[in-house]
């Protein structure tokens, strides 16, 4: 009986650099590596986090037989600035929660529980009483945890130190001196 069998294989890791280390063995990396795929990670492609995660709005709205729920377009810019560190399948997952607990509309606030995007940047260092330690601060003291906590979250939620100081309407240069006095680079 004879076997015709392909192997497909997938990593996170430069294999080529691994057998030059000597922590992955060369005559397997050479049998595998017939026609090589490099795939960009989810965050690095924009737009596939919107059409990926309307694919499993509607799948799993379909499993469950429920209407497809509206989004609110805020909620959907923080999913494609979210870093999914888990890929497709952390999306597809995030996707399943937020139709398994909201039935008729995804906004921000969905998003944003810990429950639902585990990672969240908006569940975790937004609210005030996180930055409020009990005591009345200096304004400027008060200013900085706040300035720290804004700048954390806003370079989470962005691609590129470039991105972030983007989104805050200042020049790269500015955003890394800032960074930089807040203790963050």
């Amino acid at each position: 009986m004879s076997v015709n069998v392909r192997v497909i294989t997938a990593t996170n890791k430069n294999l080529a650099a691994e057998v030059s280390e000597g922590r992955f063995r060369e005559n397997l990396f050479y049998r595998l590596n017939v026609i090589p795929i490099d795939v960009v990670p989810l965050r690095q492609r924009g737009e596939d986090i919107i059409l990926l995660f309307n694919h499993f709005l509607e799948y799993f709205s379909n499993d469950m037989g429920i209407p497809a729920p509206t989004v609110d377009p805020k909620a959907l810019e923080i999913l494609m600035n979210y870093k999914w560190p888990g890929n497709v399948r952390e999306l597809r997952n995030v996707v399943q929660r937020l139709v398994l607990n909201n039935a008729d509309h995804i906004g921000v606030k969905e998003v944003s529980n810990p429950m639902i995007l585990k990672n969240s940047p908006l569940s975790k260092d937004s609210s005030f009483e996180e930055l409020y330690t009990g005591q009345v601060l200096k304004l400027r003291e008060m200013e900085k945890n706040f300035r720290l906590k804004y700048f954390k979250y806003v370079w989470s939620i962005s691609s590129s130190d470039a991105n972030a100081a983007d989104k805050l309407g200042i020049a790269p240069s500015n955003f890394y001196r800032m960074c930089k006095e807040l203790g963050l680079k």
